[in-house]
């Protein structure tokens, strides 16, 4: 048993070899089997305490599984129309729950908009209100019918976040430690919600918080509301935890975790890399209920979410038909790293294992 966690460790050290920048936090956790203990490798190779980052969108998937709890629990349903919380938003008859979830709605997104990334430059420590968000997005009216397209929303799962504390009562962080930390005993993961909460994350920089791209401590300068849906901080062992437990059926019940991986094929143009060269590029880019999937992928279907913002790279992905694994990747930004990369590397040395 030894010898096999050894020969894994290796493999794992080999690919962060092949990946890690000199000097750059990066750190991998691998869920061997479902309820195995992860096995978790990092660099720079002397840190004596597993560090912590912002995983930015993989925020997404905890926000898409409360979802499921609260239906489970009866305070809502995914068929409930968004008029019922939010009359105000355009077509919100006609936007459900899950249609925010599965970027259905056609809410637009911020990400392509100067406003925003000027804004980010110029006050970084001071993020726009909910107000200010649903002006530049929400406001302006759905991009297509509900329900007739998709398209990637932050600001969708910022309207879920606020559906979520007004059908409960509760703060978004405190959801989602109650709901979902505390049960599985991620006592690393928590939503950050001031710059002071950045202060004990894996050192990173980055050139997105100043108007001439001087490389600036994230930690110092960075207003995590500029992530308008609210950004979970945490470890990759955490996250490894979390998805194992979600596709293990030991946070939600199986029909919930049907409804998260009923997939979308999803507008994404495909690479045309070699796939015997580079195993790893989507083949059937897909989206469930906060899920990204590639059911057509190498090792059989793919099931997680990946995340990146001003000073980290995220990446989770389960892989049911591979034993059931599930790879964890959180690293600082840098040049060249990308840790969906990194995974699915993994992925594919544990298939020719």
């Amino acid at each position: 048993m030894h010898e096999a966690r050894d020969r894994l460790a290796a493999k794992l050290d080999q690919v962060l070899e092949e990946h890690a920048a000199d000097g750059t936090a990066v750190a991998v956790a691998l869920v061997e089997h479902p309820g195995a203990e992860p096995l978790t490798r990092g660099r720079p190779a002397n840190n004596t305490q597993e560090p912590r980052f912002l995983i930015y969108s993989i925020t997404k998937t905890f926000t898409s599984a409360l979802f499921l709890l609260l239906q489970e629990s009866g305070e809502l349903t995914l068929d409930d129309p968004l008029a019922r919380r939010l009359p105000q938003v355009p077509r919100a008859d006609r936007i459900t729950l899950r249609r925010l979830l599965d970027h259905t709605a056609g809410i637009p997104d911020y990400g392509g908009l100067a406003a925003y990334h000027q804004a980010v430059r110029e006050t970084p420590s001071r993020a726009w209100t909910f107000e200010r968000y649903a002006a530049e997005t929400v406001d302006k009216g759905p991009l297509f019918e509900p329900g007739e397209g998709w398209a990637y929303s932050n600001p969708g799962y910022m309207l879920l976040r606020r559906v979520a504390e007004e059908a409960t009562g509760t703060p978004y962080s405190r959801l989602i430690t109650e709901r979902i930390a505390a049960p599985l005993e991620l006592r690393s993961t928590k939503v950050a919600e001031t710059i002071d909460d950045l202060a004990d994350l894996a050192p990173a920089t980055s050139t997105r918080l100043t108007p001439d791209e001087t490389p600036v401590d994230l930690r110092r300068h960075y207003d995590p509301g500029w992530v308008s849906h609210g950004v979970i901080s945490s470890t990759a062992s955490d996250v490894a935890r979390f998805i194992d437990a979600l596709f293990a059926g030991r946070l939600v019940t199986q029909a919930s975790l049907a409804e998260m991986t009923r997939l979308t094929r999803v507008p994404v143009p495909g690479s045309q890399a070699d796939p015997a060269a580079r195993p790893y590029v989507w083949r059937e880019p897909s989206y469930g209920l906060g899920l990204m999937a590639d059911p057509a992928a190498p090792w059989g279907p793919v099931y997680g979410h990946n995340g990146g913002g001003p000073g980290y790279s995220a990446s989770a992905f389960h892989a049911p038909e591979l034993n059931g694994a599930t790879v964890c990747v959180l690293g600082a930004e840098a040049p060249g790293f990308a840790a969906e990369q990194v995974v699915f590397d993994v992925l594919n040395a544990l298939a020719q294992n």
